[in-house]
């Protein structure tokens, strides 16, 4: 290992793989030991029958083609964003390099990042040409070929022109209501930084409640079941909630510290919340005009919102390690299902709402001491 690569790959795969352990954990579970293994299908038939209807229905690969965009896009990001910041100003020593050897370390780098897309589309492209799927083929391949190729041309750009390529992440405007500004700031936040991911968890969660509400009738078997994939997609929000107090002790400090009243926090904090779980709600209120009933897309959507709030009124009482972040998750998973067993998902919402309130005004304060 060079060096020059050796920065690169301090500087820049571990920071990104280290960020998203959490995200990459949360797919792999869903792909390989969860969906993988519904209605008996072996896991390489259940693989096999998803890219052959990926390069099949036109639809299908391009939602497939989206996502893929935007997780290349988020590697991109991923690196300017870091070649922009003053602790990395010493990476332009690499300057110095002659054009091709620096193409090729951001090339290299790139590849490293791009390891999950391009293992998986490798299989798809194979898999093309077993089938005879060209024109699928061809799409999935120049999509293939042009993150590997402009990637790298694109981060020696950034390095060689910092003052073309700054990524604007401030919200324009005079500032007339600050709880409306500073959610305005974390939801910006979470839609220039955690896009793939929250797109990638929508995704989940609102295919797994719409297809088990529209095949049963929700009797109170399968509202349990339905229930626990729906709180499986919920509870993976957490991420979004452990990676924005990061954000916020790095970049939000002086806003944090305005003289707001907690009650006034507490609403920002909420209306974020709110839109995390947006889609899941726009869905409840379709799928109730249908195929469930308005009390059952209600409960549903109460223990979503409650369910956010309570993780982000826990951050508060303190700073939570991805390992602390999972055993919170399951706790919560299994207390909800504890609960449900007993009673219902009102009862589960109304308890976690309540927690939540309570934790976030007597802890959030407390929490700004211990960070100073």
């Amino acid at each position: 290992m060079s060096p020059f690569f050796r920065i690169c790959h301090q500087s820049f795969v571990k920071p990104f793989y280290r960020e998203n352990a959490g995200t990459f954990v949360f797919i792999f579970t869903m792909f390989f030991f969860v969906v993988g293994t519904v209605d008996g299908a072996g896991l390489f038939k259940y693989h096999y029958g998803l890219i052959k209807a990926l390069l099949s229905i036109p639809s299908f690969l391009a939602a497939a083609l989206l996502l893929w965009a935007l997780y290349a896009r988020k590697c991109a990001v991923f690196i300017t964003q870091l070649l922009q910041q003053p602790p990395y100003r010493f990476l332009s020593v690499l300057r110095s390099l002659p054009r091709r050897r620096l193409y090729t370390l951001f090339a290299l780098t790139d590849f490293i990042l791009l390891l999950p897309l391009i293992f998986y589309l490798v299989l798809v492209i194979t898999e093309g040409i077993y089938l005879h799927r060209l024109t699928a083929t061809i799409i999935v391949t120049a999509l293939l070929a042009g993150c590997c190729i402009l990637l790298p041309a694109w981060h020696v750009y950034v390095l060689n022109h910092p003052e073309r390529a700054v990524l604007n992440m401030t919200l324009a405007g005079p500032v007339r209501n600050p709880v409306l500004f500073y959610s305005g700031i974390l939801i910006r936040s979470a839609q220039q930084t955690q896009k793939l991911a929250w797109l990638g968890i929508k995704l989940y969660t609102c295919t797994v409640l719409y297809f088990t509400t529209v095949n049963n009738q929700l009797a109170p078997d399968d509202l349990q079941l339905a229930f626990l994939l729906f709180s499986f997609g919920i509870l993976a929000n957490g991420v979004f909630i452990n990676r924005l107090r990061r954000y916020e002790d790095q970049y939000l400090s002086f806003y944090r510290g305005l003289p707001v009243p907690v009650a006034s926090w507490l609403i920002a904090y909420a209306i974020y919340c709110f839109v995390l779980v947006l889609p899941e709600m726009l869905l409840l209120v379709f799928l109730s005009t249908r195929y469930i009933s308005g009390r059952t897309a209600v409960s549903f959507g109460c223990y979503a919102f409650s369910t956010m709030l309570l993780l982000l009124s826990i951050s508060f009482v303190r700073k939570m390690t991805l390992k602390h972040l999972v055993t919170i998750l399951l706790l919560l998973f299994f207390s909800g299902y504890f609960i449900l067993m007993l009673s219902s998902i009102a009862a589960i919402s109304l308890l976690f709402l309540s927690c939540a309130i309570v934790l976030f005004m007597t802890r959030y304060y407390q929490s700004e001491i211990t960070a100073s």
